[in-house]
Parts: C-alpha cells; structure tokens; sequence
C-alpha cells in the first residue's frame, strides 16, 4: 500500500481541500494510500520533575476508552456495508480511541486536548457517514483522513483568528502612532518605581512593523511544535492500548521502548500534565 504523510495532508486540506465536496473527492483518489502520523511536530522537551497531578477528567475520559467493550471488526466490516443510525453509533464508539490517539499528535500550544478530541470526533462521525465500502477500502484508514481534516482545520482556523487579532492591533498602533496619552496616575508613580511602558517596546512605526511581521510569520500552523514528544505519545498510546494488542503496564512499556526504570513513569506522568492544561502564552 502506498503512503501518505500527515504533513502533504494538513498542506493540502489548509490550501485546497477545505470544502467538504473536494475532501470526498480527494478521498475517493487516495484513501487506498495509508495515513502515516509521523510525528513531525515533536520534539519538545520532556518535564524532568512533577510537582503537579493531571487533571482527572481527561486521566477518566482515556480510561474509560482504554476500557470500553466495543464490537468486534467482523461485525464493524457488517455494519458498515449497511449502515443503520444504531449501527453508526456502535462503529463511531469502537472507533473513539483512534481519535484520541490521533489527537495527541495536535496537542499544541494554546490547543486543549479535549477540544482537539472533540473536532477529532466529528470527522469520525463524517466519515462514517460518506463512508463507501465500495470506492473507499479500508474503513479505519478512510477515517484517519477524516479525524486529521477537522483537527487541522479547527487549528488552523484559531491561529487564524488570532492573526487576525494581532494584525488588527498593530493596525491601529500605527494608525494612532504619537496620538497616545499617558493616563494621569502615570504622573503619581513614585519615582524608584520603574515600570515598562509599551513605547518602550514600540518606540517607532519601525519597531512596530518588524513586530509585526515577526508575529505573522511565527502565527502558522506549520510554526507549531506539538506540546507532548514523540517518546511520550508512544507511553501514552502504550499504556492506554491504542493502536495496540492489549494495554501494557509501566514496566512492560519500559521494557519495549527500552526506557531506564522509573523513566517510563516519567514520560507518562509528564504527558498526562500537558493534556490537562493549556498554556496561555501561545506564541511567546
């Protein structure tokens, strides 16, 4: 089977194939080809200590997957061929935990896990509802492509307002350049207080465009690096059982991944704390 990079697709669905119409075109060409998740974002730093505990309603939520009877593929393969809104229900459920899984790899900043999950989900719903046994193959791979397309999407779609935000304030700096008055509780400071003023890091219209420009190029999609590394989406996705035979225990994933002792505990304790949080410095 040939294969396609997560990274030709995101570039693809961002620049041509945001209408759901040319997807399904798209799709109907290509999902014989396997979605690859490359992990091409990764690369962050993993947290050496934890003084802190993740958030239970996520920790709740990959348990209750990881542990969730579903139906079997032979009778997935059945309900697919005739889909009743019942049976829909039941491939959209067996299938919940591929979306989470997909999800850790679009965990980035400013991006709440639970949020990605939730795009996430919808694009699994959409693909059970295009799905064709007869011109799209294999199901699970088919709604890969779905799950990647309304993460992406959602993404690209809050970085753009954000741009746009941004774009809109450094307008109206320069349109209000030399205008600006200071408040009158300036002039009561005392005088060994020191306090940075936003002419100090916008002194001239000069200053103001190269932030600007800074700022637009460091706002894209491509610009995020996800929050959790490679090392860690593999704990995760080892320990929870997604995409795997069975679920594996901290010592049994140390031992596959050939972690130190104690180091897998690390990775899974750290991993769990970002998909708990959002840091609110986005782009800094």
């Amino acid at each position: 089977m040939q294969v396609l990079s997560i990274k030709e697709l995101e570039k693809d669905i961002i620049t041509n194939l945001r209408e759901e119409d040319d997807f399904r075109e798209f799709l109907n060409e290509n999902s014989n080809k396997e979605l690859k998740f490359d992990n091409h974002y990764t690369g962050s730093k993993e947290l050496e200590e934890m003084d802190e505990f993740a958030e239970e309603t996520v920790i709740d939520y990959l348990e209750e997957l990881s542990n969730m009877e579903v139906i079997s593929d032979e009778d997935e393969n059945n309900y697919l061929k005739d889909l009743r809104e019942a049976d829909k229900e039941k491939v959209i459920v067996k299938n919940l935990n591929e979306v989470a899984s997909i999800a850790f790899n679009y965990v980035k900043n400013g991006i709440a896990y639970m949020d990605v999950v939730q795009e996430g989900t919808v694009g699994l719903i959409k693909a059970v509802d295009y799905f064709d046994p007869d011109r799209n193959g294999d199901f699970k791979n088919y709604s890969k492509y779905w799950i990647a397309r309304e993460i992406v999407l959602y993404i690209e779609n809050k970085v753009a307002d954000i741009r746009n935000e941004f774009k809109n304030f450094f307008k109206n700096k320069k349109e209000n350049f030399g205008k600006e008055h200071h408040h009158e509780h300036e002039e009561e400071m005392h005088h060994d207080e020191v306090y940075l003023k936003e002419e100090d890091l916008l002194p001239t219209v000069e200053a103001i465009e190269k932030r600007e420009k800074m700022v637009e190029k460091r706002i894209d999609f491509f610009s995020l690096e996800n929050r959790l590394s490679e090392r860690q989406i593999e704990v995760l996705n080892y320990y929870f059982g997604f995409g795997k035979d069975k679920r594996y225990s901290i010592f049994e994933i140390e031992d596959v991944l050939k972690l130190e002792s104690g180091q897998g505990e690390n990775l899974f304790q750290s991993a769990l704390l970002i998909l708990s949080t959002v840091e609110g410095k986005m782009f800094l």
